[in-house]
């Protein structure tokens, strides 16, 4: 089943239940919710979990991304990462636990220290607010600043909103990221203008992982438990190369569905792996799903897992209802501080979930 990505509607709506789903997983606690039978989680055992393998990235693949970003991390490649897919979204790959611990904290420092910081990516407090005294040095950190200096953060009009200090801005007040292509969320399209270069150690990682897609423009969400992302279609790029979701910190609940009508057998594409092909993998995959009767999955997403939405999945209806509190890794719980460094925002990753959104704009 093809479908234009010029033919669909950025502000266009999810269906009434669709929203009403998403509304009803958000509204959960966390503790029943992560015991509801719909979360789909790929971590747990195939035979357990829906799930059907896809493939595999290999050891030396691995090796070759994490070595983008330093060469000294190529080493932490142990094994070969296993890509899933479910029958209800077969182009929706899951490539649980690819980024050891070590290249999760490589990637905050880069994006969090460095990116963040860089006035050419813009953020959501661009807009009404301006930095009264930046770091020193366009590379230095945000989190170089200390937390509770009043005022840090100005407004544009006093009138409306009221200065902010670090501590409000990088715990709460701070949303999203662009790096790259500087998306315009008023009217959902991309500048013609030139962009900021996308950062050439990330694309570097990211393209050898998912090489069909350029790194040409970026969203990081910051979510913090009761922060949400409503259900929505990435449909404003000129190409419908794959979109790679990469999650860090806290566990976030995914929830996607298919943008149009239910698949038949005759629709499902399925990724070219080894074993059962043909009619009968068909089959068996159509009557799995009627079985189960999903209309859409929940994934239940944990840091160092990546996505990569392809084919069907690619224009699907998906949103984050839920971010799990308390469910960071130890390994990350006290970024940024580390040797010495920002110890006053010690415990800032405790409650946050950073999610790295990557898409082409333009073949």
């Amino acid at each position: 089943m093809t479908v234009n990505l010029a033919e669909l509607d950025a502000h266009e709506q999810p269906s009434d239940k669709m929203r009403s789903e998403w509304k009803q997983f958000s509204r959960m606690e966390p503790e029943a919710l992560v015991r509801d039978s719909r979360i789909d989680d790929p971590r747990l055992p195939l035979e357990q979990n829906g799930f059907q393998t896809a493939g595999v990235i290999t050891k030396e693949q691995l090796a070759d991304a994490f070595s983008r970003l330093d060469p000294e991390y190529a080493s932490h490649a142990q094994e070969d990462a296993a890509i899933l897919f479910h029958p209800l979204l077969p182009g929706l790959l899951v490539v649980p636990a690819v980024v050891p611990p070590s290249v999760q904290t490589g990637l905050l420092d880069r994006m969090l220290h460095r990116d963040l910081s860089n006035p050419q990516h813009q953020t959501n407090m661009d807009l009404h607010y301006t930095l009264a005294s930046p770091p020193a040095a366009p590379s230095q950190s945000l989190f170089s600043l200390a937390p509770d200096t009043p005022a840090l953060f100005t407004p544009k009009d006093p009138t409306v909103h009221k200065p902010l200090s670090a501590r409000q801005v990088l715990h709460r007040r701070l949303h999203w990221v662009t790096l790259g292509g500087q998306y315009d969320w008023t009217n959902r399209v991309y500048p013609d203008g030139k962009p900021p270069c996308f950062p050439h150690d990330l694309a570097g990682f990211l393209e050898t992982l998912f090489p069909e897609t350029q790194a040409q423009a970026a969203i990081v969400n910051f979510y913090s438990p009761g922060d949400t992302m409503m259900m929505h279609r990435d449909v404003s790029e000129e190409t419908d190369r794959g979109l790679v979701s990469l999650s860090l910190g806290c566990d976030g609940l995914f929830m996607i569905a298919p943008s149009g009508p239910a698949l038949s057998p005759d629709d499902i594409q399925h990724p070219q792996v080894e074993g059962e092909r043909g009619e009968e993998a068909k089959e068996r995959d159509w009557v799995a799903r009627e079985a189960e009767g999903k209309e859409y999955l929940l994934l239940r997403l944990r840091s160092g897992d990546a996505i990569y939405m392809t084919k069907e999945s690619r224009y699907a209806w998906h949103g984050v209802p839920k971010v799990l509190k308390e469910t960071c890794p130890d390994y990350l719980e006290s970024w940024p501080a580390a040797d010495g460094h920002f110890a006053e925002w010690d415990g800032w990753m405790r409650n946050k979930r950073i999610n790295l959104n990557v898409r082409q704009m333009r073949d």
